[in-house]
């Protein structure tokens, strides 16, 4: 079949172009606004330890799936602000002073315990589902912000000490 409309064809196609292109950059404007915690309205949010502190002794570890951060209370609120939203492999290790989760490929996030506020056992977090009660999720204190974090441990043995985490020193008051 001859096209015998070529302007309006040409027409049509700019036309597609300029709508995919305007998609796109609503997109980059809303992803920018996620970064910088203006969607969620944590523009002010304060970034987490990186490093524990001195004395932290942690005499186990087992490696794990960060997969992210979210508000306490709003699971599909993905925190991006601070690198806390970054998917990434990880080491979870504890001690009375805290949790310290070093993360491959992103910045370290150390939980110190007076910010703790609860560990429990979820399906999911910020837009991650997994299995029932697969991921351990800390809700913590940063700033004056409530936010949970959730990690997944790569083996059943490691799932388990975190579960002991969970009905250990980090649950007692």
């Amino acid at each position: 079949m001859e096209v015998t409309q070529w302007p309006l064809r040409l027409a049509l196609v700019a036309v597609m172009l300029l709508i995919i292109i305007g998609v796109l950059l609503l997109m980059l404007r809303s992803w920018r606004k996620m970064r910088s915690g203006d969607r969620l309205g944590i523009t002010d949010l304060p970034a987490p330890l990186t490093e524990a502190p001195e004395g932290f002794e942690s005499s186990q570890g087992i490696d794990a799936l960060f997969l992210g951060t979210s508000l306490h209370g709003q699971w599909l609120s993905k925190v991006l602000i601070h690198d806390l939203g970054t998917r990434s492999r990880a080491r979870v290790s504890w001690d009375v002073h805290g949790i310290l989760i070093e993360r491959g490929g992103a910045s370290d996030v150390y939980i110190p315990r007076s910010s703790l506020v609860g560990v429990s056992l979820g399906s999911g977090i910020a837009g991650s589902v997994r299995a029932k009660d697969s991921v351990v999720i800390f809700v913590w204190d940063l700033g004056e912000y409530r936010i949970a974090t959730g990690v997944r441990a790569d083996t059943a043995q490691g799932h388990q000490q975190l579960v002991g985490l969970l009905e250990s020193e980090m649950s007692a008051e």
